[in-house]
């Protein structure tokens, strides 16, 4: 099988701080690979890469087997949804203008009136969402519910790819666990390749089919979840793993 993103012998660095050195990984379609490490190890800076936000300093990546840098920058970013934690939802645009907006400003065909209103109330749907919201403004809208639209729109122009850094980290518990089972049903019924950065590695394990460990630009190891559970590469994934069992130590199972 053919990777769907490639990254070949890339670094970046910013002024005198390298963030990814000699950075190579095949990410393979229909994976859910979540991506964790310290601030400032990486993770965000290889989701920019991806879709062409920044450029590396040296080496190249491939999506869909062409190299980011030869092509269309506002096509590539249509194609590949974003979600961010701060979410960026347009404040004097209604949710279905929200959601729409990317298939809207692509011309893309059955985007108009109501075939609009209905692909809307069906994305708002797959989030978990009342479509009766599609005419609310996101200043009506609860954290929660503001970071569902955000993935309804990163979903709404059908990408096989869908970057996400930290979505979930500025919303309560009760509504991370609901969003953290919205995705992997969103995964697993749409078959999107997930590029996933987390700071918990509860979720990290929780959600990846494969889990990339990040320390100072650099693969710590990239693995099932179980095998960076219980087989970790280095001392530093050894240290997460430790941080992840002290968290459970009052629940029945952390064997993922």
């Amino acid at each position: 099988m053919e990777p769907i993103i490639r990254f070949e012998q890339v670094s970046k660095s910013f002024g005198d701080q390298a963030v990814l050195r000699d950075f190579s990984l095949d990410v393979f379609p229909g994976e859910f690979l979540t991506i964790i490490g310290r601030s400032g190890c990486g993770k965000t800076t290889a989701l920019k890469l991806v879709n062409g936000l920044i450029s590396p300093d040296s080496g190249r990546i491939l999506v869909q087997g062409k190299d980011v840098a030869e092509s269309d920058p506002v096509a590539l970013r249509r194609r590949i949804g974003y979600v961010i934690q701060s979410i960026g939802l347009f404040p004097h645009m209604t949710v279905e203008k929200n959601i729409a907006y990317v298939p809207s400003i692509s011309g893309m065909a059955g985007w108009k009136g109501q075939d609009r209103r209905e692909k809307v109330s069906a994305l708002l749907t797959q989030v978990g969402l009342d479509p009766a919201l599609a005419s609310r403004y996101p200043r009506a809208l609860s954290g929660g519910q503001r970071q569902r639209v955000g993935i309804a729109r990163a979903l709404a122009a059908g990408p096989e790819i869908l970057l996400m850094d930290e979505p979930f980290g500025a919303v309560d518990e009760i509504t991370r666990g609901q969003l953290q089972e919205e995705i992997q049903t969103i995964h697993r019924e749409n078959g999107i390749t997930i590029l996933f950065v987390t700071h918990d590695i509860d979720e990290a394990l929780k959600l990846g089919t494969r889990v990339l460990v990040l320390d100072q630009g650099q693969i710590q190891q990239c693995d099932a979840p179980t095998a960076v559970l219980r087989q970790p590469a280095t001392k530093f994934v050894a240290d997460l793993v430790n941080q992840q069992r002290r968290s459970c130590v009052y629940t029945d199972d952390c064997s993922i």
